[in-house]
């Protein structure tokens, strides 16, 4: 249960509980309290065992409530589920650490990784003199350009949208990617240290400058990560180092956080070589459809 506020329990010169107190009830409710663990607070807090049971009583059968309560006991459906399917993904041999290759046929890329929504690294080298100063210099342009967003504290994204790294000469990963389609930058200044986010799209990452040190959490973990900038503790986490000439499938769904201690830069590609076109998980919008209303009349 959680604490309640430190007031006088019933509102004065009434039979009812304070604001303050209704809404820890029905807070402890839908977190699935017992009626009487909740009345009995209510009465070690001074508060008539008369008066506390009819009030616990009152909020629960409240249609408000009552409708919350289906909300939330869906959420933990939901929950469970992938609680299970975390369970699951721990049985699997090496669960704990990301695959490397030093070749990876698009047919084990895409069968084994891409549509099993798990990540691997392969090696690959993705953009020409990528360790020159003209490249450097030619990244960390663009990096700061019209089209750049920061993430973080000295870490910049160019999206493949922006379509501004279309002079750079990218070598396509072959099968993998499509070799006409743009390509992204994530640039990192020396300690840039990026939060925890989700992958909204597949991506793979080609490493062309600097070591990456990132923390993937997997899809199942979305309720146990949600909100926090950084991997909370006990929730399970995958260590990768990705090096110059490395590729990190980065799956949709996943969650990441890295951080560059030298500064880095990666070619960032989202256009597969797959049947299908790489998908995305949009957030909901705020407002969403009513359910179907009652069948009684509303008179």
């Amino acid at each position: 249960m959680t604490d309640a506020d430190k007031h006088v329990p019933a509102a004065r010169g009434t039979n009812t509980l304070a604001p303050e107190w209704r809404r820890w009830v029905v807070e402890n409710l839908l977190r699935g309290a017992e009626v009487d663990d909740l009345v009995s607070v209510l009465e070690r807090s001074g508060v008539d065992s008369a008066l506390a049971r009819a009030a616990v009583h009152a909020e629960a059968e409240d249609p408000c409530y009552q409708g919350a309560a289906r909300a939330v006991a869906m959420q933990r459906k939901l929950e469970g589920l992938l609680d299970l399917y975390g369970d699951l993904h721990r049985q699997s041999p090496g669960h704990t650490q990301v695959p490397r290759h030093d070749a990876l046929t698009p047919e084990d890329f895409f069968e084994r990784y891409y549509f099993q929504n798990l990540p691997v690294v392969a090696r690959a080298t993705v953009l020409a003199d990528a360790g020159s100063k003209d490249t450097l210099g030619q990244l960390g342009a663009l990096a700061r350009g019209a089209e750049a967003t920061s993430v973080s504290p000295g870490a910049f994204v160019v999206p493949a949208s922006a379509n501004v790294t279309s002079r750079l000469p990218v070598h396509a990963p072959q099968g993998l990617v499509l070799e006409s389609a743009p390509v992204g930058l994530w640039w990192e200044e020396p300690g840039a240290d990026v939060p925890l986010a989700p992958s909204r799209r597949n991506m793979l990452l080609g490493q062309v400058h600097g070591r990456r040190l990132l923390q993937l959490v997997p899809a199942y973990a979305l309720h146990r990560v949600l909100g926090s900038a950084s991997v909370p503790e006990g929730v399970p986490r995958m260590e990768v180092e990705l090096s110059p000439g490395e590729l990190l499938l980065l799956p949709v769904g996943w969650w990441f956080a890295h951080r560059s201690p030298e500064g880095g830069a990666a070619i960032v590609f989202e256009s597969f070589a797959a049947p299908e076109p790489n998908v995305s998980w949009t957030p909901r919008p705020e407002s969403r459809e009513p359910t179907p209303p009652p069948r009684s009349r509303v008179d």
